[in-house]
Formats: C-alpha cells, structure tokens, sequence
C-alpha cells in the first residue's frame, strides 16, 4: 500500500502541475496509472484533488473568470453526472480502464486534427453534458470544455475551466455520496494526496508562461503513453478473469 501511495502521489503531482499550468489535465495523467494500481480510488480521489485544485486555480485567476460563458455547461453538467453515476455503478473495472483510454486517445486525436468549435451557449452546453458523463465515470472531464475554449485566451480559458471544475466536482461528488459510493475511508484516503495538489498548483503557475509552445508536446505524448498502458492492463486483465 505504501508502494501504491507513492506512485499514485507522484502521477498526481505531475498531473496537477499540468492542470494548473494549462487549465485542465490532472485526470488524464493521474487516472490510467491509479485505475491500474488501486481501481478503488478512481474517480473519487481525483474529484477531491480536482476540487481543491481547482478552488486554488479560480482564486488565483479570479479576475480572468467569465461569468456568463459558464450558465449553459453548469446546467447541462447536471443531467450529465445523472447518466454519468448510472453508468459509473454499472461498469466493470476493465470496462473503465478502456473508457479511460479511448477518451484520451479521443481527446489526443481531436487535440490534433479537429477544426476549431465556437464557445457559443449551444456547443458549450453540449461539452458540459458530455464533460459530465466522462468526468463521473472516468474523472477526465476536462476534455470536452477544453476544447471548445482552446481559443480564447489563455488565462480566461484556466480561469473558466477552473471554476467549472469547481461546480463539476461538487456535482459529482453529491451523486457519488447519493449512490453510496463515496465513503469516509475514501474521503480520508483522498485527503492524504492534498499536499501533492498544493505542490503541483504552485510548480505548474511557473509553467503557465512558456506551457502554450513548449509544453503540449510533452503533455499529449505522456498522454499517448498513460492511455496504452490503461488499455494494455484493461486487455490483460480481461484476459486473465477470461482465464
């Protein structure tokens, strides 16, 4: 358990510095190392970390945050976390891992290829309600809102997914306590990993300022790297209950 605790408080620190430093992405990094390694705390400790995280970002960014484009995915989030918490008491493990995957191999090819979407109230709500179905089951939420403001400006953009995220979070962790999934040992075990967000939230505002031409390389190749070895483990574990 120690074991797990260390590697799961390093891939947490390497994913909240990258949130803090470009807006979102501390579950894609972090969520296909712990699913692998201790499934139990995937998504709930990455909602505690992503709530505090967050809560950090939207108060260093207050001034940036723009109130009026977030009503439409703060709405349509809530529908999305209802799916979400259905299909998170549904889903096998393996089923998970694989979901995990295949959204950041989604979101890596669209990162890549696909044209600009406008942060009009429609395409936002859409992100929302989608936002709110991956970040339930799969704690990466961030994705679908990402993209639709990847082109505003850099700090409106963490600003607004940051208290996004704040609003995500609290959504998503009432559903999991009315679903009787989230529990004390669980909140208790989540809290352990705070100082990790701390330490991230303060190394990634040092990054912000050279992190859009030098850092998403790095981000979408470790990307790459964490959605294989989720969906390689997926495979073998499948395999082997097969067996």
């Amino acid at each position: 358990m120690e074991l797990t605790w260390i590697i799961s408080a390093l891939v947490l620190l390497i994913g909240c510095t990258i949130q803090t430093a470009i807006g979102f992405g501390m579950s894609i990094v972090a969520a296909p190392i712990i699913v692998m390694i201790a499934p139990q705390w995937v998504p709930y400790v990455m909602a505690i970390m992503a709530l505090f995280l967050s809560l950090s970002n939207a108060w260093h960014l207050r001034q940036d945050i723009q109130w009026s484009e977030l009503v439409s995915p703060m709405i349509a989030r809530i529908p999305g976390t209802v799916v979400g918490t259905w299909l998170l008491i549904i889903m096998p493990v393996m089923f998970l891992q694989i979901g995990i995957a295949l959204m950041v191999f989604l979101t890596i090819v669209i990162s890549l290829w696909a044209k600009p979407f406008a942060a009009n109230p429609t395409n936002m709500g859409i992100a929302g309600f989608v936002s709110g179905i991956t970040g339930t089951t799969t704690s990466i939420g961030g994705p679908p809102m990402a993209l639709v403001m990847q082109h505003s400006k850099s700090n409106h953009t963490r600003a607004n997914l940051a208290v996004y995220f704040v609003f995500s979070c609290i959504v998503s962790l009432i559903g999991y306590v009315l679903a009787g999934l989230f529990t004390w040992q669980l909140l208790w075990e989540s809290i352990s990993f705070l100082p990790c967000a701390l330490a991230g939230f303060f190394l990634g505002k040092r990054l912000q300022a050279w992190v859009d031409s030098r850092f998403r390389p790095l981000l979408l190749t470790m990307c790459g790297v964490s959605a294989s070895v989720a969906l390689i483990s997926a495979i073998v574990n499948g395999t082997t209950s097969a067996n």
